[in-house]
């Protein structure tokens, strides 16, 4: 597997597309300072994941970007892309050709694909790792880092060859599972200390739900019992009910008798009141008619006196002589005179009236009489005859004026003896109406007392129909409360009195030793049956934590045997390759790895130790700077070489040598391409010399870099790559 190409576009001062195509062996980028060629080495670093601005030459994410000049604009996005070539299939997927690119845009958003497929930048990582690329990327050393290695401590060397082992990944996997086995041990410990406050909370939860059984228990016979009492209470009740209502019929039917013995007397009593008013109204009509009769008579005696005085005064005068004078007009008292022989009738105001106005209008006689708020009339069958002629003299008129006169006293006799004659038929009237009032009124006051009688009968009976209404509404409501004690499908019990005491003691016991219990706690059991299971359920958590616990404890040991094991395998590889090339650059010396202990009681670091020809063994530190930089140069090699990488990309990293040196860097170069691809970034001229193909990086006035190329032992011509 190698590096089969470079795709560039639009990172530092590449804005337009580049590719880079590279072969296994030696390829030498070369250019002025200045001119973008460590921009290809910051490019690669890039795109396997680097997330350190220093490592990029850069202060900011977005630096990477090219930045503009005057006639091209700022990148808006920058892409990277390694293409590797996996035809022999050593690489870590099983592809032919693997693509790792890298796109970034302006503003932060970035993406990572791996065959035109988005994935995580950890899963780019994982994948680099594999291809030796991740951690400290020992197989990229930019400017400076032969420098660093020189002054590196002996830790910082061991780092190296974990990273050489691969053991990153596996530092990493432990240092997770380490985190991981922490916080399971943190819930180890919880879940021990909740199982021991459960089992804890389980005895008197299960004290407390025994109790809430047996008074669960108790609770049932004793409602039971009370049903079976509350069966019997209401088959009494309903015995009770309907004697009460057989009662109550009674008193319904004795008040509907008295009302009804009260309404006919209150019906006799009206019929004996209105008969009493009848017979007072007639009786005072009668004596007020008696009254006014023998007003009448006494009248009649007056003036027929007064008419017998007066005939005889013109019968006296009728003796004397005198002058003539007018005759007098007839009077009433002819009327009256003649009344005495008329046949009175009993008729009302408008008949009388009428009767009156036809007799004037026949010259006849009439009388219309009022008496005791009855009228009367009476009139002459004959027309009256014509008067007489004038007496021609004062005697005879005075004569014929007594005769009138006389008479008209015995008509009124006759009047008064008639009236007489009515006087008895009224005064029975009067007498029968006197003895009726009595006799009615003697009924009313029986009456009355019988109604007092009746009335406080019925009092009586409504107040024991209420009685007996209260008390059976008093047996419903007892009734409607042992309803309420008892289930809907309940049934009245008929018990006798012993079978009701004996239930009755039993149920007394009981409740006594539901009482003994005190209060319990009626959901104990429901919260007996939640903590049980929650305890099962934190057993089984907490053994699957322990589970989960040696599991982790069983690979962190595993991973640290890894690590120490893969470790003291590519240590070995390091020290043998070491001495191989340290015997390369130092013609006639040697070197060796030494293991020193650490002074914090950490892991032993690595110290490097090389004797070159004629000189005694000594340390890195002691030798001169060009010895220095050939020793670091050895140890970088020798981590090349014990894990091999698909490429090696050295940047300038033969800077600080003189020919000499350079001459046998170069022959370190060309005795190993055949195992690795190495990408090397120089200035040194013998350095070209050692290369396959050659890669040149110009800048023109607009700071944008080219790269052409030119294989060594092809065509002289240049071929440009990109422009």
């Amino acid at each position: 597997m190698y590096l089969r190409s470079v795709k560039i576009r639009g990172f530092k001062s590449f804005p337009d597309p580049v590719e880079v195509c590279l072969e296994p062996g030696v390829a030498v980028v070369v250019g002025p300072n200045g001119s973008g060629k460590s921009n290809i080495s910051d490019a690669i670093v890039w795109a396997a994941g680097s997330l350190s601005p220093t490592e990029l030459r850069a202060e900011k994410p977005d630096d990477v970007l090219y930045a503009g000049s005057k006639d091209k604009p700022p990148a808006e996005w920058c892409e990277v892309e390694l293409l590797f070539d996996n035809e022999e299939g050593d690489g870590p997927l099983d592809v032919a050709e693997l693509s790792v690119v890298r796109r970034l845009h302006r503003g932060g958003e970035g993406e990572y694909l791996v065959n035109r497929a988005r994935v995580r930048r950890t899963d780019v990582v994982e994948l680099v790792a594999d291809i030796g690329l991740a951690g400290e990327r020992h197989s990229i050393i930019g400017q400076g880092r032969v420098e660093e290695i020189l002054v590196s401590k002996p830790e910082e060397r061991r780092a190296l060859v974990e990273e050489a082992a691969g053991l990153g990944k596996f530092k990493r996997r432990r240092h997770r599972a380490e985190l991981k086995l922490g916080r399971v041990q943190v819930q180890v410990e919880r879940a021990r200390d909740l199982e021991d406050e459960v089992r804890k909370r389980l005895r008197p939860l299960a004290l407390q739900a025994s109790a809430a059984q047996r008074a669960e228990k108790l609770g049932v016979e004793i409602e039971l019992l009370k049903r079976r009492l509350a069966a019997a209470e209401l088959e009494a009740v309903d015995r009770r009910l309907a004697e009460v209502d057989e009662r109550l019929t009674e008193a319904t039917q004795e008040r509907r008798r008295r009302d009804e013995r009260l309404e006919g007397v209150l019906a006799e009593r009206r019929r004996a009141e209105d008969g009493l008013a009848e017979a007072a109204g007639r009786h005072e009509q009668a004596t007020a008619a008696l009254y006014r009769l023998r007003s009448a008579v006494e009248r009649l005696e007056l003036r027929r006196e007064r008419a017998e005085e007066t005939a005889a005064a013109l019968g006296a005068d009728a003796s004397r002589p005198r002058l003539p004078t007018a005759p007098k007009p007839p009077s009433y008292e002819r009327a009256l005179a003649a009344a005495a022989a008329w046949t009175p009738d009993r008729v009302d105001l408008d008949e009388a009236v009428t009767r009156l106005r036809s007799a004037q209008a026949e010259r006849r006689d009439a009388l219309v009489a009022l008496s005791g708020g009855e009228s009367w009339y009476a009139a002459d069958s004959a027309a009256a005859a014509p008067e007489p002629a004038a007496p021609t003299s004062r005697k005879e008129l005075l004569r014929e004026l007594a005769g009138l006169t006389q008479r008209a006293a015995a008509a009124l006799g006759g009047a008064a003896d008639s009236a007489a004659r009515l006087e008895a038929p009224l005064r029975a009237r009067v007498d029968a109406g006197g003895s009726r009032a009595g006799e009615l009124g003697e009924e009313l006051r029986r009456l009355g007392g019988l109604e007092a009688e009746l009335r406080r009968a019925a009092s009586e009976a409504a107040e024991r129909l209420s009685a007996v209404g209260i008390e059976r509404a008093r047996f419903e409501a007892e009734r409607e409360e042992i309803l309420r004690r008892l289930p809907e499908d309940a049934h009245a019990e008929a018990l006798t009195d012993e079978e009701a005491n004996e239930l009755s003691a039993q149920l007394g016991r009981l409740e006594r030793r539901r009482e003994a219990l005190g209060q319990v706690n009626p959901l104990a059991a429901e919260e007996h049956a939640r903590e049980k299971a929650r305890l099962e359920e934190l057993s089984v958590q907490r053994q699957d934590l322990e589970r989960s616990l040696a599991e982790l404890e069983a690979l962190r040991d595993e991973l640290a045997e890894t690590v120490e094991r893969r470790f003291e395998e590519t240590l070995g590889e390091v020290e043998r390759h070491f001495e191989e090339v340290a015997s390369t650059l130092f013609p006639g010396g040697r070197g060796r790895l030494l293991r020193v202990d650490d002074e914090d009681g950490g892991e032993p670091g690595i110290e490097l130790e090389l004797q070159p020809a004629g000189k005694r063994i000594t340390r890195l530190s002691l030798l001169s700077g060009g010895e220095k930089a050939l020793g670091a140069i050895s140890f970088l090699f020798a981590l090349f070489l014990a894990r091999p990488c698909p490429f090696y990309l050295l940047d300038e990293v033969e800077a600080a040598l003189d020919d000499a040196n350079i001459g046998r860097f170069t022959e370190l170069l060309r005795r190993f391409s055949g195992r690795a691809q190495f990408i090397v970034v120089t200035h040194q001229k013998r350095t070209i010399e050692a290369a396959d193909i050659l890669y040149g990086v110009t800048m023109g006035a607009d700071g944008i870099s080219q790269v052409v190329s030119k294989r060594l032992a092809a065509a002289p011509e240049a071929e440009a790559l990109s422009a």
